[in-house]
């Protein structure tokens, strides 16, 4: 069974080594092939080329580069169909490059949809999770944005808002046969109204959210805002994949 990690970068430099380093570890863990690949937004740090470096050694290691920002949601996707058509993996893990998802999760994650979910939640408001590296104003403002999502949408999940998730293929198949409404942070909480929708197995495998230690928060005071009227416009919309196309 193959993996692929997705990680979405941005002025992500000095984390890139780090990441790749741990998520080397893991991958002679997992007993089987695994993939990472990067999506870089036109870093002008040199991100894409930090990363270029590393795939001179090692193999494993790809970059998807856009040219500019054009948001996480969309970032994930076109990283999901990249590497559905290069790699055919069976399972797909998003995470963040900057260290705050914790890769030795990775493979909890992997082996729970190898168990039989199409979506493993990395999560931090379950027994085991944690917000560590949370600040006051931003823990304030996870707890709204999962409170809104559970209630407004009836996702079942308590951490509705976390990046950090497996993917079975089916569930890949299904995101990408419907159209999305976001480009940004929302997108992880309409990723799973689809899966909801869609009858789709979720699980919730607990997290430790890490401290940032390098590179800075890509969240914006705009996003926060824009979050709740598209939950709110999100109720309406039917994301089911016909089942004929399934």
């Amino acid at each position: 069974m193959s993996v692929v990690v997705v990680l979405p970068t941005y002025n992500e430099k000095e984390n890139i080594a780090p990441i790749v380093e741990k998520l080397s570890q893991v991958r002679d863990t997992l007993g089987s092939d695994m993939q990472i690949l990067f999506v870089d937004d036109g870093s002008p740090d040199g991100t894409a080329g930090e990363i270029g470096s590393i795939m001179k050694q090692r193999d494993y290691v790809h970059i998807l580069e856009r040219g500019g920002k054009k948001g996480l949601g969309t970032a994930y996707l076109d990283g999901f169909r990249y590497a559905r058509e290069t790699f055919h993996p069976s399972v797909f893990v998003q995470m963040d490059a900057d260290l705050q998802h914790p890769a030795e999760k990775v493979k909890p994650l992997v082996e729970a949809v190898r168990g039989g979910a199409d979506v493993a939640v990395g999560s931090r408001h379950v027994e085991g999770g944690s917000t560590k590296g949370l600040n006051r104003r931003r823990r304030t403002i996870s707890w709204g944005a999962n409170w809104l999502a559970r209630n407004l949408l009836g996702l079942k999940v308590r951490d509705a808002t976390t990046g950090f998730k497996a993917l079975s293929a089916r569930a890949v198949d299904t995101l990408l046969r419907v159209k999305l409404y976001s480009s940004g942070f929302i997108y992880q909480v309409e990723s799973l109204y689809v899966f909801k929708q869609n009858g789709l197995k979720m699980v919730e495998v607990p997290f430790v959210f890490e401290v940032r230690e390098k590179g800075s928060s890509k969240m914006s005071g705009g996003e926060i805002g824009e979050y709740f009227w598209s939950v709110l416009d999100m109720r309406s919309r039917d994301y089911r994949v016909p089942q004929d196309k399934a």
